[in-house]
């Protein structure tokens, strides 16, 4: 969404945050994506509050909400945080008509995006869980060929690639 010049976190986050209070609950996160003709599941939304609230008190202010729509490029995430909000137009029907319209119909796909993913992410979760002989301890030291605590991307793509599938970085 970087390269949307329309796009900005203030607006989005204030699709959420209708009352300016700062922070979104899960309520906000419902209403405004169904404002924009998003409809999500509970369970979807709870996904993506436990994804996103580092400080667990089940609300996102504006800079956890930013890191969902944060480009991982560093210049690509730079130009977004430098983007201010769009002018106030008064005649807005839909509380994403502060974007244009391709911008709007790319914004609801990203959100369908990471509710999707999300919702794939706790299945996994629970499939691995359930399995009695995975350890995740011996499965992250299986990543970290160097044993320095991390997983790098050269790590994650020398697993990939030994699995058949080549990747750029």
């Amino acid at each position: 969404m970087s390269y949307k010049s329309d796009f900005n976190l203030y607006d989005a986050f204030n699709i959420f945050d209708s009352g300016r209070v700062g922070n979104i609950t899960i309520h906000d996160i419902r209403e405004g994506l169904n404002q924009i003709g998003v409809y999500p599941t509970a369970e979807e939304i709870e996904l993506f509050m436990t994804r996103y609230d580092r400080t667990k008190d089940r609300r996102l202010t504006f800079s956890e909400f930013s890191d969902a729509f944060l480009p991982l490029d560093p210049q690509q995430a730079s130009i977004l945080n430098r983007r201010k909000a769009n002018p106030v137009n008064r005649a807005m029907y839909r509380r994403d008509d502060c974007f244009l319209a391709d911008t709007q119909i790319e914004f609801r796909s990203m959100w369908r995006v990471h509710l999707k993913i999300e919702c794939a992410n706790e299945t996994l979760r629970q499939r691995l869980q359930s399995r009695p002989l995975f350890n995740v301890a011996e499965a992250f030291n299986s990543l970290d060929i160097n044993a320095d605590g991390r997983i790098s991307i050269d790590e994650v793509k020398r697993l990939i690639e030994s699995r058949g599938y080549f990747v750029s970085p």
